[in-house]
């Protein structure tokens, strides 16, 4: 399942906040089951990732990890050993592909040329930083050409590449 990052849970129900009215939403947080973009849906019968779906993924194994990290926490507190030492496994395993995954889309990027972009890229889907930090990081005033414009330019140029990785 590619999780939807538009889908979230208002009063019970679905809302897609992908809709400017934010319209109700029964995808479940499924993308192949958008109920509003079809370009959505063909993404999964294609096994496609944009390439800011494939930058996230450092982002996404970043914050399972946490998730985990405090689910342990309260297994310690409660004394759940057994519980406690499985979450220390999968932890463990995530960290493994967590630290190759990073090396690997570091070294990607990089690869783009344009050491502003790569920076954008490095500082924003792999160190986790603000779009604020990043701007100033790359020397920009502007926050919002930094986050709307020089990340789309950032995001093209790494598409084009890794033109297997994408369509």
């Amino acid at each position: 399942m590619q999780l939807c990052k538009c889908w979230q849970v208002e009063h019970g129900k679905g809302i897609c906040f992908g809709t400017r009215e934010k319209d109700p939403c029964s995808c479940n947080g499924d993308e192949g089951n958008c109920d509003f973009y079809d370009y959505i849906r063909k993404r999964k019968e294609k096994n496609y990732m944009t390439p800011e779906d494939y930058l996230m993924q450092v982002k996404d194994i970043d914050l399972r990890i946490k998730s985990l990290d405090g689910e342990l926490h309260d297994a310690e507190a409660v004394d759940d050993t057994e519980y406690a030492e499985e979450l220390r496994e999968r932890i463990k395993r995530d960290l493994v592909k967590y630290k190759e995954l990073k090396l690997r889309i570091r070294d990607e990027i990089q690869q783009i040329g344009d050491h502003r972009l790569s920076t954008l890229l490095t500082e924003y889907y792999i160190r986790g930083k603000t779009w604020e930090q990043v701007a100033e990081a790359i020397g920009m005033k502007s926050v919002k050409n930094t986050r709307e414009n020089l990340r789309a330019a950032a995001l093209k140029k790494f598409a084009a590449c890794f033109p297997k990785y994408f369509l």
